[in-house]
């Protein structure tokens, strides 16, 4: 009988052969269902919604102060971008320093993100010391002055990246690629530019912030290991004093007009490279076809191992990188493809581009292929949920899409049963060639 240490000797020796060739690729394992641990919905005294999921062993929580003053929402181009940027950048009763001072010294982090739609102020924070925190929070949303010096400073600071970012195709493609699905003048085609940084003054700040960020205009998000009890408690205290009760804003209605074109060119004769984005407008999350859509994407270019990637990247050589995927807007959505490669093969690669999409048109895929995307997907998926703010993260997507956690049960049962037919169909229905829009920046 074999000793253990010839036994476990032999294992390795095979596992590390297997390991050094590269043309084996990995053992595909069967799936299961999933199930997510769900957000709990409270409302505070002002009847602004708070929403909980409690979760993970360290006491740290995550608290999102998210409001409606997104690009949707501005005046004028820019604001809310400089909103989001001034807002940490002093009170009545405290610099900008001071109140990094106060973060910093309780071992805490604030950051804001603006987008199309909303604006996010983020806080990590011990439990134990957020009653320390809340009050600056709230000093920081009903006291923030606009300081003209700090405001002067941000116009420049970001009129000079603007600057820079102009010279870079990458940037110039995705401003181009936007206004030629939306128009320029809708909040998703819109971009901000110098003109517009300098146009914004003080005023315009402090009327835009009263307007939109403010204790009734905020819902909140917390996620982490903290009781749910003190938590409500403790930010209840602050938005007892607002004047009038949580109100949801509703989105303005603004139609949007595509352009009439299907190619859109920016010649830059000192340029090596062209940058290409290919796409068209799409489905949102509530389409009963959605989830095969972006199984649909991830064959075609949506990760390293798709068909993209192998024909041009790997077979041609055209490329360092390309990919494609479903931008998911609350609005809208649009599906890219986006690469960067020599201006010589821009037209090669356009081609090649829609050889692909015309193979998923026509051709079945294989049942191998389909389960090794299929496998990816839900890997991904089950290492994007590792974490309570991961699952809060989850749980905004479909809040904010106005579905349900069965959502994420469909999306489970659609990787399990799709078929090649149901692929062949898809792209069928949804890769028009027709409806493609092309933008590159270089030469064609």
């Amino acid at each position: 009988m074999p000793s253990l240490k010839k036994v476990v000797g032999k294992k390795q020796n095979q596992l590390l052969n297997k390991m050094l060739d590269r043309s084996i690729g990995p053992e595909i394992f069967s799936f299961s269902p999933f199930k997510l641990k769900k957000a709990e919905t409270h409302i505070l005294e002002n009847g602004s919604p708070i929403h909980f999921i409690v979760s993970g062993t360290q006491p740290i929580l995550r608290l999102e102060f998210i409001f409606p003053a997104g690009t949707w929402f501005e005046p004028s181009n820019g604001l809310s971008y400089l909103a989001s940027k001034m807002i940490l950048e002093g009170t009545q009763n405290r610099s900008a320093k001071d109140i990094a001072n106060h973060i910093a010294l309780f071992g805490a982090f604030i950051e804001t993100q603006q987008g199309y739609e909303n604006l996010n102020i983020t806080l990590y924070v011990l439990e134990k010391h957020l009653d320390e925190i809340l009050p600056l929070i709230d000093e920081i949303f009903t006291k923030s002055i606009y300081i003209e010096t700090e405001l002067a400073n941000l116009k420049t600071l970001t009129s000079q990246s603007l600057k820079v970012s102009k010279e870079k195709n990458q940037f110039l493609a995705s401003v181009n690629f936007r206004k030629v699905l939306f128009g320029e003048n809708h909040p998703y085609g819109r971009q901000y530019w110098e003109k517009d940084i300098e146009s914004v003054d003080r005023n315009q700040l402090i009327e835009f912030a009263n307007s939109f960020i403010n204790w009734n205009k905020c819902e909140f998000f917390v996620s982490g290991q903290f009781s749910i009890s003190n938590v409500s408690s403790s930010i209840n205290k602050f938005i007892e004093g607002s004047t009038s009760r949580f109100t949801e804003t509703k989105f303005p209605k603004i139609d949007f007009v595509s352009s009439d074109t299907n190619l859109f060119l920016v010649e830059r004769p000192t340029s090596l490279q062209s940058c290409i984005k290919y796409g068209c407008l799409t489905i949102n999350r509530n389409n009963p076809d959605y989830i095969g859509l972006l199984i649909l994407n991830e064959i075609l270019g949506g990760f390293f191992g798709s068909r993209l990637m192998k024909n041009i990247r790997e077979d041609k050589g055209y490329t360092y990188g390309i990919h494609s995927n479903v931008q998911t807007l609350m609005k809208s959505s649009y599906f890219v493809i986006s690469t960067e490669v020599k201006k010589e093969n821009t037209k090669d690669t356009l081609t090649e581009i829609e050889k692909e999409i015309e193979t998923l048109k026509t051709n079945l895929i294989s049942d191998q292929e389909l389960k090794t995307v299929t496998s990816y997907m839900f890997g991904r998926f089950m290492n994007s949920i590792n974490s309570p703010f991961a699952l809060m993260d989850k749980f905004k997507t479909i809040y904010y899409s106005g579905l349900g956690y069965d959502y994420y049960d469909s999306f489970n049962y659609k990787l399990m049963n799709i078929t090649p037919s149901d692929i062949k169909v898809l792209a069928n229905k949804y890769f028009d060639h027709n409806n493609f829009s092309k933008v590159v920046i270089g030469a064609l």
